[in-house]
């Protein structure tokens, strides 16, 4: 029954919003010669790309479909893959394979067999040194076997949409079927950043590993990247990265850097020598930094509005758009050219029916508003119906015993949707609900009723005084 009035309330709001319209401004032709897409530099790399994080906007591309051996830039995956399924503390302990069937002369930090480190040593040890032996663990660890830990590889790059890729290791040493794209890298890379854990180990310069059961020393760590590092080359914006390199793949790097809301990722593929990949990169991130500025949708829609209709419009203090249960998701941007402007995107809103309304991170999404500009999808943000803030009343109810009062026969679809773990939501869904019809009864009286009363009131006491002006007019004509 929740869930119908629910979804009754924003079939009214899809109705009520019907205003919502394509909006299309170009430029003029005189104009448009000075809004192309800028040009990029030229790299040394046989494939390169520069892509907006929040939006996944290709700024720059250069072969970025085509395949390439990969070498260790594989090891962002396998890392993702590694904290996504399992705890930090959990015990990895070195089999003879993972020592033997790796490269001896690869990358390494000489571990034992039967050697034990912690997850997250191993994760340290993975990003930061590309530990080939580590990496070879883990993957056993996780998926029970190399070929099992291929095969979550192969299923979560195209989760993300990396579907030219063929992954066959978990290190990334060199094996003829083992292939990405520059473009697939840069979507498995953007999935990986949107973890907590992955980013903050992805920024780690250096690290030092304890002693464990069998090595008494402690072992230290350092960043192979050299902006992470900060030697060598230097970028005072990087927030990560990932080196890679085999006799056959060449050099691979994988840089990622934030400037205000600005976050770029850059893929170098196959580079001819160890500086022109940092050279390289440099003229990508200063490419991107340098043409295109990144813009808050919610803000911008506040002076350009996304809804003008009877009930919600500037001219009505009560359903303003300050108290507009609709609004644009704050986590929502729009990238574009420093020679273009927010009017020269097109924009299109679009609702979801009520079988496709869903919930992320705790919102109701009931639609989406995206933005495209020469063809290309330059942003957008969800549309929120924001329950939470509309007018209520605060009502003092007394407290329910929320296993007892149940019963039983609560709707678990309205607890997943209302209620987080451990605690319960109903009463204060219970006041909001009825503070919210309170209010709205009280307006109807405010607005409507009590005029309509005064109006009939002074009418009657006009009555009567006319009445009683006839009445004294007879008096005297007697």
């Amino acid at each position: 029954m929740k869930q119908q009035r629910f979804a009754l309330i924003c079939l009214v709001l899809m109705i009520v919003f019907q205003s919502f319209t394509v909006e299309k401004v170009q430029a003029t032709v005189d104009d448009q010669t000075s809004k192309d897409w800028p040009q990029g530099p030229k790299v040394y790399a046989e494939a390169a790309i520069v892509m907006e994080a929040s939006t996944g906007l290709i700024l720059y591309e250069k072969n970025i479909h085509e395949t390439y051996y990969p070498a260790s830039i594989t090891k962002i995956l396998s890392a993702l893959i590694a904290i996504e399924n399992s705890s930090m503390g959990e015990i990895v302990t070195f089999s003879r394979d993972a020592i033997f069937k790796v490269d001896l002369d690869s990358s390494r930090i000489g571990i034992d067999v039967g050697e034990q480190l912690t997850m997250q040593q191993c994760l340290y040890s993975i990003l930061l040194e590309s530990a080939n032996e580590v990496t070879y663990a883990t993957a056993e660890h996780i998926g029970g076997s190399i070929e099992g830990f291929a095969q979550m590889m192969n299923e979560r790059a195209k989760s993300v949409g990396a579907l030219n890729s063929n992954f066959v290791n978990p290190h990334g040493l060199h094996d003829d079927n083992h292939k990405t794209t520059a473009y697939d890298m840069a979507l498995i890379t953007r999935e990986a950043i949107k973890n907590e854990t992955f980013r903050k180990i992805f920024n780690t310069r250096t690290y030092k590993i304890p002693p464990t059961n069998i090595q008494p020393e402690t072992r230290y760590l350092a960043n192979h990247h050299r902006f992470v590092l900060k030697q060598d080359y230097f970028y005072d914006d990087c927030i990560g990265g990932k080196t890679g390199y085999t006799s056959k793949a060449r050099y691979t790097l994988v840089t990622v850097a934030k400037r205000g809301d600005l976050e770029l990722i850059t893929v170098i593929m196959k580079d001819d020598s160890y500086d022109h990949q940092y050279q390289d990169t440099i003229k990508l991130l200063d490419y991107g930094f340098d043409n295109f500025s990144i813009y808050p949708i919610a803000e911008l829609e506040k002076s350009n509005r996304i809804v003008e209709s009877p009930m919600f419009t500037r001219y009505n203090a009560l359903l303003s758009e300050s108290n507009s249960p609709i609004v644009t998701d704050e986590n929502g941007y729009l990238v574009l050219p420093n020679t273009a402007s927010f009017e020269d995107a097109e924009k299109q809103v679009s609702f979801y029916d009520s079988s496709e309304i869903k919930m992320m991170e705790g919102k109701n999404v009931i639609g989406r508003i995206s933005y495209t500009y020469q063809d290309k999808y330059v942003g957008g943000a969800n549309i929120i119906y924001n329950n939470i803030k509309t007018p209520t009343l605060n009502l003092i109810l007394p407290e329910l015993d929320s296993p007892a009062s149940n019963n039983g026969n609560g709707d678990p679809m309205e607890d997943s949707i209302h209620k987080p773990k451990g605690s319960s939501l109903r009463p204060i869904i219970i006041s909001v609900t009825i503070g919210v019809l309170v209010l709205f009864v009280g307006l109807y009286f405010v607005l409507v009723e009590r005029p309509r009363l005064k109006r009939r009131n002074a009418y009657y006491r006009k009555r009567a005084l006319r009445r009683r002006m006839y009445q004294e007019d007879d008096f005297l004509d007697l």
